[in-house]
């Protein structure tokens, strides 16, 4: 059997056998490439487990915990020793245990779902109760001694008055302390941030830890995982939506790209009048431009529609021109994001339900501070590549806006 080489902050779960293992915490702690290794290892040594991977939106799966898996398999085994079928989303190791992927949004594939002895519920944030407890009581094997439910997720913005159910069901019920693990009862969980991922990018770091004077919220909420109320919050003017209504014209789509670090980012822009309507396509980091024409065409991107990506890439823009998409570079005038920031606090902005990553955004897309807590008109720098896509589409310029 392969080595599975996990972050020695996470090791020590492996041997944890409480029913609800909750990781959470602040940006890019690592927890969700832990929690990969950790299962894998268990499959490993544990022949003939069955684990479900649970996302709430299933086209997330491809770039987010199927990547995860995927590279943790690789580094202990190699893949070529698996039977790996995308089609049906599964994963079969030489021992027999199984990784089964899929969305909470496709109820015949959750309800064709048998046998499973773990869960790994990813973004468990994004969650509703009812869908836990519907997956909960389904995991009821008397045979396995060991079933969990693996739970990770980023604190969201905490509502006045509110708390989420993931509070009221585990993080409130035991004491803990950030980066230490802590158990009771059939819970375990464990806060980290980003020292404890090792692998942490220095520019991360620096960006995590600048919000300590920019935003004393978020350095709350992504540098120490706590859930904590926002200010300053920059877009109050959205709500969800299943779908964009039909008869509504597509205006196009926009692109922010990324790569190592940050994630390649494709928004769907849809308008009538005031109303916008935003859906994400494609949010993930390590594509190259052929893997994202790929992704696109896969995810049904329109070619014959207009792509406006960031103009700070000719080349990328160029080799996709070359695969036969519609692309051109935005227009980026002087001062034209806090322009795009104004007009856009004037639309009523509506985003698809499986949006995650959008969402995310722009629920924390929040003015800096200054040491005195004063708010300040200054763009925000960090979390906003959906938000950039969305902007590229929308601005034609300096003074015009192609939806007004």
């Amino acid at each position: 059997m392969g080595t599975v080489l996990i972050n020695s902050a996470f090791l020590p779960l492996y041997n944890i056998r409480r029913r609800y293992m909750v990781i959470y915490g602040g940006r890019r702690s690592g927890k969700s490439i832990a929690v990969s290794q950790l299962l894998v290892r268990r499959a490993l040594e544990s022949p003939k487990r069955r684990i479900g991977i649970v996302r709430k939106v299933g086209t997330t799966i491809r770039l987010s915990v199927w990547a995860r898996i995927e590279a943790a398999i690789d580094e202990a085994i190699g893949l070529e020793n698996c039977t790996i079928n995308k089609a049906d989303r599964t994963i079969k190791l030489p021992g027999g245990s199984e990784f089964v992927f899929f969305g909470l949004d496709d109820p015949l594939k959750t309800k064709s779902i048998e046998g499973i002895t773990d869960y790994w519920l990813e973004e468990a944030n994004e969650f509703t109760e009812n869908d836990f407890d519907t997956l909960d009581v389904g995991m009821s094997l008397e045979r396995d001694p060991i079933l969990q439910v693996w739970i990770t997720f980023n604190p969201i913005p905490q509502i006045k008055g509110m708390e989420h159910w993931l509070q009221t069901r585990f993080i409130n019920k035991i004491k803990h302390k950030l980066s230490i693990i802590a158990e009771k009862g059939d819970i375990c969980v464990f806060r980290t941030w980003y020292k404890d991922n090792v692998k942490c990018p220095a520019k991360t770091i620096e960006i995590l830890e600048r919000y300590k004077k920019t935003n004393p919220q978020l350095w709350k909420m992504w540098g120490l995982g706590e859930f904590t109320m926002l200010e300053g919050v920059i877009f109050n003017n959205w709500d969800e939506v299943e779908e964009v209504p039909k008869g509504i014209a597509l205006l196009g789509y926009g692109l922010d790209f990324g790569f190592a670090n940050d994630p390649a980012a494709v928004i769907e822009v849809w308008k009538h009048n005031k109303d916008v309507w935003l859906d994400e396509k494609v949010y993930g980091t390590g594509l190259t431009n052929q893997a994202l024409s790929t992704m696109m065409t896969d995810v049904g991107v329109q070619k014959g529609y207009l792509i406006v990506a960031d103009s700070a890439e000719p080349k990328s823009i160029k080799e996709l021109r070359e695969l036969d998409w519609k692309v051109i570079g935005a227009k980026k005038p002087a001062g034209y994001k806090m322009d795009a920031i104004r007009i856009i606090q004037g639309l009523n902005l509506h985003i698809t339900a499986r949006s995650v990553n959008l969402k995310k955004e722009i629920a924390t897309y929040c003015w800096p501070q200054n040491k005195q807590g004063n708010t300040l008109a200054v763009v925000p720098d960090g979390n906003d590549h959906a938000i950039d896509a969305s902007i590229y589409r929308l601005y034609n310029g300096g003074t015009h806006w192609s939806i007004l």
